[in-house]
């Protein structure tokens, strides 16, 4: 049982460019970013199967993860 996350923008940078990754379903969101080494802080937006979803969703099989992070500026 698997889930993609699929980071944007200067998130890819944690997956040394690749544009997605598989986690295990039945972790939160939260935790498969952890395990992906991505701090969770850093996003600001979390779409699972297209809908917005908080970090502490629990993954399904075959749910499709698009993370876009904060945007800094000053």
């Amino acid at each position: 049982m698997s889930a993609t996350i699929r980071p944007f923008g200067m998130l890819r940078e944690y997956l040394q460019g690749e544009k997605e990754a598989e986690v295990a379903a039945g972790q939160t969101v939260r935790q498969a970013l952890a395990s992906l080494g991505i701090p969770p802080e850093v996003v600001a937006l979390v779409l699972v199967n297209d809908q917005p979803q908080e970090k502490d969703y629990f993954l399904q099989e075959g749910d499709v993860v698009k993370i876009l992070a904060v945007i800094g500026g000053g």
